[in-house]
């Protein structure tokens, strides 16, 4: 089964992402079998292509190139941790 993508779509100039991205990353300790990735929208725009961002953080989870969650979740670890829970475990 190939592993999961999680990337966060973030910018730089918000205060909300900058806190989020040390708890973020030190998810991916908890997960070795998730991949994760840190996109700044403006600075990494030609990587993020068109993907709708509407609020930060938005997150995107992916396998295998299919979208298992795309959408703005509360900037909480365990929040993003409950959720990869799930979507390992199918």
């Amino acid at each position: 089964m190939p592993a999961l993508s999680v990337t966060c779509l973030c910018a730089e100039w918000c205060d909300t992402c900058r806190e989020y991205r040390t708890a973020f990353y030190g998810l991916a300790e908890r997960f070795p079998e998730a991949q994760f990735n840190w996109l700044d929208i403006e600075y990494d725009a030609e990587e993020v292509g068109d993907v709708d961002v509407e609020n930060f953080p938005t997150l995107r989870i992916e396998r295998g190139g299919e979208v298992l969650f795309h959408g703005v979740l509360q900037p909480r670890a365990e929040h993003l941790a409950q959720l990869l829970e799930r979507l390992v475990s199918r």
